[in-house]
C-alpha cells in the first residue's frame, strides 16, 4: 500500500492527521506495512496496521532480518550454512540454514514460500513487541 508518494509524504500526511483523530480510539492505518512506515506511524500515534507486505516478500523469496532483507535466491547465500537471522529466535532461524533455504528457493520448492512467509511474520511480531515494549518504557 502507499499513503503519499513517498514515505515522507505518508510521514507529513500522520503529522497532520494524527491529532485531529481522538485519542481515546483505536487508529488504525490499512496497507502500511514497511518497517520505516510502521516506525514513523507508532511515533505519532498510530496504534494497528494490515498490510500483506510481509508475506508477499516471503512468497517472492525475501526474508526480513535485523540487519535488512535478504532475496535468498542469491548466489552468495549457496554455501552459506548460517542461520536466516541469528539475531531471531523463530523456527525458521533455529532450524533452517540460508544455504538450505536458497536450495529450495533455486529447486522452486514450494515449501520456502510458507517457510519465509513464516519467518517474516515472526520478525513482524518481534518488532511490533519490540515497539510496545518501548512505549511501556516511555522510550517511544
Amino acid at each position: 500500500g502507499s499513503l503519499g508518494r513517498d514515505r515522507s509524504e505518508l510521514a507529513a500526511l500522520l503529522r497532520y492527521v494524527m491529532p485531529l483523530l481522538p485519542r481515546e480510539r483505536p487508529n488504525h492505518l490499512l496497507g502500511i506495512g514497511d518497517v520505516e512506515s510502521i516506525q514513523v506511524g507508532v511515533r505519532l500515534g498510530v496504534d494497528t496496521f494490515d498490510s500483506c507486505w510481509p508475506t508477499r516478500l516471503g512468497r517472492h523469496g525475501t526474508a526480513l532480518t535485523r540487519h535488512g532483507s535478504l532475496k535468498v535466491g542469491q548466489a552468495s547465500y549457496r554455501d552459506d550454512y548460517g542461520p536466516l537471522d541469528a539475531s531471531c529466535d523463530g523456527f525458521v532461524s533455529r532450524h533452517h540454514s540460508r544455504a538450505y533455504l536458497h536450495h529450495l528457493w533455486r529447486a522452486k520448492e514450494p515449501a520456502v514460500h510458507g517457510l519465509l512467509t513464516l519467518h517474516n511474520i515472526k520478525f513482524m511480531a518481534d518488532l511490533m513487541a519490540d515497539m510496545r515494549a518501548k512505549i511501556w518504557r516511555d522510550e517511544l
